[in-house]
């Protein structure tokens, strides 16, 4: 009996400290997205920011219905990330944001590379909860 009641205090332990990551990851996703995405996305990711006459931004809101009603993370992350494509691909309106948050001296600079990593899967993380069903 004891080792159940630990076993259950274990589980419910780690889904306490799992759920409060997501949450983390979501705020710490929201913001960035607030400060790098939004003045161009807008703040509901549908692309009508400040800047989106100049920019034509895609609606983000939309990506999981053009892509059969699966949300593609690793897509969505490589585009935001933009490093992959910097010889492969040329974009003028949006910056590659892992170059530029990994920018010694940027007001957004990580202390890593890991860390520019983890900020963008945050932000990809919030455009997930972004999309229109």
């Amino acid at each position: 009996m004891r080792r159940n009641v630990a076993m259950i205090a274990a589980i419910g332990g780690l889904l306490v400290v799992a759920s409060g990551t997501t949450a983390v990851c979501q705020t710490t996703g929201r913001k960035d997205f607030e400060q790098l995405c939004a003045s161009c996305h807008g703040n509901n990711g549908k692309g009508k920011g400040i800047l989106s006459e100049e920019a034509k931004p895609t609606d983000l809101t939309q990506i999981t219905k053009k892509n059969g009603g699966k949300f593609p993370f690793e897509t969505v992350y490589r585009i935001v990330d933009g490093r992959e494509m910097i010889e492969s691909h040329k974009r003028f309106a949006m910056p590659f944001w892992g170059q530029y948050l990994q920018k010694p001296g940027s007001a957004f600079a990580p202390a890593s590379d890991a860390q520019v990593k983890q900020r963008i899967a945050d932000v990809v993380r919030y455009i997930k909860t972004l999309q229109e069903r």
